[in-house]
């Protein structure tokens, strides 16, 4: 994801580096405050949060320490860089474990700085987008449809108009879109919601029990029936029936189907009577109800009764604005069932969740996310962590040679930065890496210095 041109808060009583630092900063499209004395510096901190701040460590009245404090107060997600001299790194240690961004030994390269900044503003971009998705989640906290999208603000004032009726609804809409989130919506919001609601999947039933496990049966009606069963349709009594891929739903029991919408009846297999029954009917399919109907597959008659209030239900590529939300929603609840403290997704990362397909709709971005939370053990999704499509699901023991090598490229990084505390002078020594590379890579890893806390106050540069 490309970082929008950003503020920069730089302190150092040096001028003449002071200078320089903002003219690096300046030709990268950043807007620059610079200021010698860490007291305006402050000051203009409390009048205007930026998105980064780079301050030196020691400065007079006000230190770097003292400026990471007061950012700290003012916004916890506030990333600051710290610059040190050569001889400080304990110094620098101890900033990294009151949360510093990272730091840079002086003398450094335009490079370096460069590197390190963007890492920072791209953490502030996730963190901000975090923080959005997050309130818009805690706003719908008791709705069963999470959004944002147009396409899908319109479905859900449509299902607030049409909730408090009993009339029959028709869900059309591609596999794995959100069809029965969006009849337990209708049925939450209706006045049958104290009483049952009950999801059928037609195609999922056999074909030799399918009249039973709808209509029920009687003792003895047939071998095996040990007992009364009341059937799925009864079930639902007073409430909620959902009939998910009804287009697969055989012609002989859709006249039975038919009957419980025409008088509110069914009879039992075996039974010498009807029995009344009151259900309200959702029925849904991504199959196109109107060509089987055309060529007899599904009864005329029929399609009419439950065609009463048709809804379609938007695919995921359609509303690419919910991906984020839907994506967060599903990354906290794995990150807590896991126990891992994943704060969010990185800028791309979030860039790689918009811009797929999602064949799969919400169905294959949720499979998605519970892989991406599985392979990261806290602080930000990688793009590297999002499966490609298709390679989700379990579909070999083995993962693919590409994402083994990320894995393990992941691990790597995180052990060693663990063991180095967080100093990248150092870690980039051990791994036989310039410290630019290494930068690079914890982007591309999502991971950030301040993560790791430091085990060892007396290592040097």
């Amino acid at each position: 994801m490309t970082i929008l041109r950003r503020s920069i808060l730089i302190l150092d009583d040096d001028p003449d580096f002071l200078r320089l630092l903002g003219l690096w900063l300046e030709s990268e499209g950043h807007d620059v405050f610079a200021s010698s004395d860490p007291v305006t510096g402050v000051a203009h901190l409390r009048s205007r949060i930026p998105d980064l701040i780079i301050s030196d460590l020691r400065m007079p009245v006000i230190d770097g320490m003292g400026i990471l404090e007061e950012a700290q107060r003012l916004d916890p997600d506030l990333p600051v860089i710290l610059l040190t001299a050569h001889g400080s790194i304990p110094n620098a240690v101890e900033a990294m474990r009151g949360n510093a961004f990272g730091y840079l030994s002086k003398p450094f390269s335009s490079e370096e700085l460069q590197d390190l900044v963007k890492a920072a503003l791209s953490q502030r971009q996730a963190s901000q987008e975090t923080r959005t998705l997050r309130a818009t989640l805690r706003a719908q906290a008791g709705q069963l449809v999470l959004h944002r999208s147009p396409a899908m603000a319109a479905l859900v004032d449509e299902l607030a108009r049409i909730a408090g009726s009993s009339a029959s609804v028709f869900l059309s809409g591609e596999s794995g879109a959100g069809k029965e989130r969006i009849a337990r919506a209708i049925h939450a919001a209706s006045p049958r919601a104290e009483r049952p609601f009950v999801a059928v999947n037609c195609g999922a039933i056999p074909a030799e029990l399918a009249e039973s496990e709808l209509f029920g049966h009687v003792k003895g009606s047939f071998t095996g029936a040990a007992h009364d069963a009341p059937g799925l349709v009864r079930s639902a009594d007073g409430g909620t029936l959902f009939l998910d891929e009804i287009a697969d739903l055989p012609l002989a029991l859709q006249v039975k189907l038919l009957r419980v919408l025409q008088e509110g009846t069914l009879r039992p297999v075996g039974a010498s009577r009807e029995i009344s029954v009151d259900v309200r009917v959702i029925s849904a399919t991504h199959q196109d109800i109107h060509n089987l109907t055309a060529s007899g597959e599904f009864r005329e008659d029929l399609y009419y009764r439950l065609h009463v209030i048709p809804l379609r239900v938007p695919s995921l590529c359609e509303r690419p604005e919910d991906i984020p939300l839907l994506a967060q929603h599903f990354l906290d609840r794995e990150s807590g069932r896991l126990g891992r403290g994943i704060q969010g997704f990185s800028p791309e990362a979030l860039d790689k969740l918009v811009q797929r397909p999602w064949p799969g709709n919400v169905r294959e971005l949720e499979n998605a996310i519970t892989y991406a939370a599985a392979v990261t053990e806290k602080g930000w999704v990688a793009a590297d962590a999002i499966p490609d499509a298709g390679r989700q699901g379990g579909q070999s023991a083995l993962p693919p040679l590409q994402d083994a090598k990320t894995a393990f490229e992941r691990a790597y990084l995180e052990n060693l930065l663990r063991a180095t505390g967080g100093n990248i002078s150092r870690a980039a020594r051990i791994a036989g890496r310039h410290r630019t590379d290494l930068y690079k890579l914890m982007r591309k890893h999502g991971l950030a210095p301040q993560l790791f806390k430091g085990n060892d106050d007396s290592e040097s540069d």
